[in-house]
């Protein structure tokens, strides 16, 4: 397997041509009718998240950016550690995340941009995986929100969420639906026309009272990328972070990600932060899986209106696996734990450069530091 180094970074003009070559190219959906019977497969968690990212290393890459924005030059992590004795030697307060870290960190060329195109035939793909859930008839019933969640849950596992390590239980009546929408769901019609399917979708079926009771009104793509682009029209921060406390399915979070590699999203509605989530993974995946040394990206649940403290949908997930995984390797080499309780990723990324948390060396170069297996993208 070849190291993310090694790894040629494709231009922009190539990716150009590439989704100009493909939208000329005749593309058939797929629907019950065109599924093999009795097809199995053993689906292992995370099976499509190298799909995804090698699809999108073509047409957007977004993933490989993700992927040389998680790694901190070794001298650049010596410096951070430094950070407060430095401070203390200059007599100023210490940085929370020194510019030199952030300089040295980021890729030179700016963050890939999207281009929100909407497509009827990526809808209708969307639609027709949603029908192979049910044996029989169509996704738009009275188990419609049932339907979405475990559409929703089977493409987290298979994406790799840590918060959904195994197959969903199928729904009564949709036995064998796993296979169905393996062989329907195609992520590179969506990834060739990037928009808010599911925001699209949704409020289609948000009259269905019989299971929910909840009005849905997003916010179109369009005019999401319209007040992104008021919003940043001076100088664009890549590390400035940004809050969207009706987040929804995520329209002005995506829209937002064109300019920051860092955000937060809230909202009342489990269901819609799934959504949400699952689009960050095809279009935004600094606002899937977040950067760990920003330490400024989650989706949360609860009202933004009330004091009270809202319970985090995402980031959480993905620091007790680190921490889970370092915990391991410490326990078999007879190493004094170092792990403490999670408690949000900002005290982790804190713990981190203080040495109380030790991240691992990515084995790609051997001379940066990171929290993820960068070499499962190459």
């Amino acid at each position: 397997m070849k190291s993310l180094l090694e790894i040629p970074i494709i231009d922009s003009k190539t990716r150009i041509g590439v989704r100009q070559h493909l939208r000329k190219e005749p593309y058939q959906i797929k629907s019950k009718k065109d599924l093999i019977p009795h097809l199995n497969r053993d689906l292992k968690h995370g099976w499509l998240l190298p799909i995804l990212a090698q699809v999108d290393r073509y047409l957007w890459g977004r993933w490989d950016y993700w992927a040389r924005c998680q790694a901190v030059p070794a001298h650049a992590w010596t410096r951070w550690q430094m950070e407060p004795m430095l401070a203390l030697l200059e007599n100023r307060k210490p940085e929370r995340l020194p510019k030199f870290v952030i300089q040295e960190t980021l890729p030179n060329e700016p963050i890939p941009q999207i281009e929100w195109q909407h497509s009827s035939i990526a809808e209708s793909m969307l639609n027709n995986t949603l029908n192979c859930i049910p044996k029989h008839g169509e996704w738009r019933t009275w188990s419609a929100w049932e339907y979405l969640e475990y559409f929703l849950h089977w493409a987290l596992f298979g994406f790799g969420h840590p918060a959904y390590k195994s197959l969903p239980k199928e729904p009564a009546g949709c036995e064998g639906a796993s296979m169905r929408l393996y062989q329907v769901f195609d992520l590179s019609a969506l990834l060739l026309y990037p928009e808010d399917y599911l925001g699209r979708i949704l409020p289609d079926i948000c009259g269905k009272k019989a299971q929910r009771n909840a009005g849905f009104y997003p916010t179109p793509l369009v005019v999401a990328s319209f007040m992104s682009q008021v919003i940043s029209h001076e100088e664009i921060d890549r590390t400035a972070s940004f809050s969207e406390p009706a987040c929804g399915t995520g329209a002005l979070m995506l829209a937002q990600s064109n300019n920051c590699l860092s955000g937060v999203g809230q909202d009342i509605d489990q269901v819609l932060l799934k959504c949400a989530l699952f689009q960050f993974f095809l279009y935004a995946p600094w606002l899937a899986i977040p950067i760990w040394w920003l330490g400024q990206t989650d989706l949360l649940l609860g009202n933004s209106l009330l004091a009270e403290k809202p319970e985090s949908m995402n980031a959480v997930y993905w620091y007790e696996e680190w921490f889970e995984t370092v915990e391991n390797r410490e326990v078999e080499e007879n190493i004094e734990p170092t792990i403490e309780i999670v408690e949000a990723p900002e005290i982790v990324v804190q713990e981190v450069v203080q040495g109380k948390r030790k991240p691992k060396q990515n084995s790609a170069s051997g001379q940066q530091m990171t929290l993820f297996n960068l070499e499962d993208f190459a």
